[in-house]
Parts: structure tokens; sequence; C-alpha cells
């Protein structure tokens, strides 16, 4: 097969990709509890980079040193001061040895009204535009792989669905049809079952009440971003993007949903976008005109009264206009987990179109599987640069396979939500269809072997064997 549109090299701002092929980003859990990024994680990149992947984008790293960031629980990866930077550093400086293959990194400012108080901080509630609580809807659960894991989880659900419903309901897939009427007469029973069988998980189900942020809060934090993404070109960074979709923070701002301001910070769509655009504007003033700078958001935000695609190609706009030099797709929030992680591939690609059409910017769009929807989406023009999520989860290596004609060995991601069921209950992520996912430290022939490190050790070895 022919797939030569993927391996097409692309410019955006002032580098140039090898590949339209991205792996995006994930927060897999392998930074430790203060943020520090840790071994297991310099190795899950480096054997990305040496999989043939064009760029990688980090994990969301968060620059908010307050405890109202609101997303300890997921251990994510911390840029709030120095200590963090010979960490970051070294990740950078990993991914250029060990492959071709660029590395963006992914700022936010924290979780909104998605994330909770700080472990250490209790009495200080997670930062929002409102207060606004997150309470997700447990009907868009419906997808095989998220049945598939609360099965799993609890093998005896549909009997205690059953139970719970007083015989109505006959199987936990009966709940999803439920009308509002009757949902609501048994969510309160479903918190229940929640908190019995399944504790760890109430943080990613239920929102505690945040805290309306102060203007000069908002104001401190698009300073902050500037800052560290400042930061990050010097330490090695190729490009920056702003982390503003599935409802964290940012994203909390630009809804209506969850941003009720009276401020300048909310009502229209100018004000709802204002902190986004001046984290732009204050991050480009920083980089220098011709770095990349990009921001990523949910195509349509899958929920009543959210922001829809027309508002987002506006919000994409704005944000060209301000500095934005590329875009990248996806969809949902966490109250819709089954837009966020749909089970098929390529959905987000239907965001593609509009976006390039209201930005003219290159356009990132993740979901994909099979070789030939990714590059019948990229030689369509419907988007510029695939990005693989759970698939990169599942082979590192599906470039240079794809690259070198070896399609028949791609490990495939078989959307069965393991990975993210693993957060949800405190484990390190780990993947069915790839035992050595989050293992990468004790294989270095995943990673090492051929790339320009070993290259350049060998023949440091070479002038040091037999002294």
């Amino acid at each position: 097969m022919n797939y030569s549109g993927l391996f097409e090299p692309i410019e955006i701002g002032d580098i140039k990709l090898c590949n339209r092929i991205a792996m995006a980003p994930m927060n897999m859990g392998y930074s430790a509890p203060m943020g520090f990024l840790s071994r297991d994680s310099l190795a899950w990149y480096a054997a990305r980079s040496r999989g043939g992947f064009g760029l990688i984008f980090t994990e969301c790293v968060v620059v908010n040193s307050h405890p109202w960031r609101g997303c300890d629980s997921l251990n994510p990866a911390l840029m709030t001061d120095q200590r963090y930077y010979r960490y970051l550093s070294s990740l950078a400086q990993m991914v250029h040895e060990i492959g071709d293959a660029k590395i963006f990194i992914q700022l936010s400012p924290g979780w909104g009204r998605q994330g909770h108080a700080a472990h250490e901080t209790p009495w200080i509630p997670a930062g929002a535009p409102s207060a606004v609580p997150m309470r997700i809807d447990y009907r868009n659960l419906n997808t095989k792989g998220w049945i598939r894991q609360y099965k799993r989880l609890v093998p005896d659900i549909d009997e205690i669905i059953a139970n719970i419903s007083e015989g109505e309901l006959k199987r936990f897939e009966d709940f999803f049809d439920l009308p509002d009427e009757k949902y609501s007469a048994v969510w309160s029973k479903m918190q229940a079952l929640v908190m019995e069988f399944l504790p760890e998980m109430k943080n990613y189900v239920m929102g505690e009440t945040p805290r309306a942020l102060e203007v000069e809060e908002v104001v401190e934090m698009e300073e902050q971003m500037a800052r560290q993404a400042q930061a990050a070109i010097r330490l090695g960074f190729d490009g920056v993007e702003i982390h503003s979709p599935h409802g964290y923070l940012i994203h909390s701002f630009l809804s209506s949903r969850s941003n009720k301001r009276m401020d300048r910070y909310g009502g229209s769509i100018e004000n709802r976008a204002r902190f986004l655009i001046n984290i732009i504007e204050k991050t480009r003033a920083k980089i220098g005109p011709e770095k990349p700078l990009g921001a990523r958001f949910s195509g349509d935000e899958c929920m009543p009264g959210g922001i829809d695609h027309e508002e987002s190609k506006a919000f994409a706009a704005l944000a060209r206009d301000a500095g934005a030099n590329f875009i990248n797709i996806s969809q949902g929030c966490y109250e819709n987990p089954a837009a966020f992680a749909p089970h098929g591939e390529d959905e987000f690609v239907q965001y593609g179109p509009g976006f390039k059409e209201a930005t003219g910017l290159p356009v990132i769009a993740p979901g994909f599987i099979s070789p030939q929807k990714a590059e019948d989406a990229v030689a369509g023009g419907r988007i510029d640069i695939v990005s693989m999520g759970r698939q990169a989860i599942a082979d590192p290596f599906w470039p240079a396979k794809v690259k070198s004609g070896r399609e028949k060995d791609l490990v495939k991601c078989i959307r069965c939500n393991h990975c993210l069921m693993s957060l949800q209950e405190a484990n390190w992520i780990t993947c069915k269809v790839n035992p050595t996912a989050g293992k990468e430290q004790i294989f270095p022939e995943l990673w090492r072997t051929g790339s320009t490190l070993e290259k350049k050790t060998n023949r440091f070895l070479e002038k040091v064997r037999g002294l």
C-alpha cells in the first residue's frame, strides 16, 4: 500500500517535521507525586521517538503553583518553577537523541471545575471561572470499552442495576437509554454504587463546587503560562501547545455551561476567550514570532448548552489572530467520556475542514488505528497531521512499521479503554495488547537500540576499550 502522504515533511513555524504522524498528548501517570518526571516517563517518550513519530506532544504539564490547580489525583507533570527544569530538559534531549521526532510541550493552568482540592489543603477548593460543579452523566459511558471496564470491575453490575431500578432495567447497557426524568430518579443510587464499589473513582464522576477565580488570579495565570512557555523553549522543546479542550480550566472559561461570569472574562465569545487569547498573546511576545505555538480545542463539547463546532471555530480564529500557528483537535469533556474517547477511529476528523476554513492553519487530529484511514485524511486535505493516543500506547512503532511496509505487524488498539480505566483505578497505565507499555525502562531495546544516542555511545566506547 502507498502511504506516501503520511511521510511528507511539513513545516510549522520555524521547524520542519519529518512526517505527518504525531503522538497525541496523554497523561500516563508516570510522573512522581510532586510532579517530577520519572525515568519511566523518559523511556516511555523515547520509545515513541524511536518508533518513528515525527511529532511528540508531552502530557499536560501544569504550570500553576497554587493548591487550587485541582489536579493532584492524576499525578500530572508540573512546571511551576526551576526545580522542574532539569527533568523537562532531559525529556527534550532524550527525544531528540533517540529519533528524528520534534517535541512540543503541552502547558496548562490546571483542571478547573474538573479538579479537586489538593490533598494537603483540602479546605481550598479548585479554582474555576464560576462556582459550577462538574457532574458526569453516567449515560455517557455508552461505548463498548467503558461497558467492558465497568463489568470487569463490578462483575455483577447487571444484577445491581436491576435492583436499583426496581426491575425496570435488566442490564447495565439499558441504563444508557433512560430518559432524563427516570435518570434523575436513579442518579443518587448510582452515586452510592460508585462509592461502595469504586470509591477511588469519585474524583472523576462527581466534582466539588469550585471557587470562582478573582481577576487578579486569572491575569497571574496568563503571565505564568507565558513565562513557562518561554522557559520550555530554552529547555529544548521545539514548540508549545496551550491545553484548552476537554472541560479543563481554559475550556471552562470558553464554555457558557461553566462560565457564568459578569466581568470581562465572561459573556460574549470574545470575553470567554479572553483568558486563552491573553495567554497566546503573552506567550508569543516571549517566544518570538516563528516558534510553533498552538492550542487544542474540543471540536464540540458534546454536552447540552456547551461549545458547539461553530463556537469552537470562532475561538480557533481568535487564537490564530492572537499568534497561534497550528490547531489541534479533540472532542468532549469529562462529563461525556464516550466523546472524549470514542470507540471507533477518525471521528475527530469531522472537525478538520471547519478549523482549516476558519483559520488557514495546519490542523492536527487524533483517533487513528489503520494506515489507510490516516492516509485518506491527510491526502484528502481534511487535516494536515494525524495523531494517535491510545494507538500510540498499543504500538510505539506504528510509524516505522507503516513506512517499512510491515503493516501486518501493527499492534492495533482494541479500544477496550483499559488504559483510561487504569488512571481511574489509581494504577499506572497499562495496555491489554502491549505488555511493555509503561515498562519501557526495563526493555531498552525498545528505545535505545539503533538510536543516535547508542551510536554516539558506541563510538565513545571504542576509544576506551582495551585500556
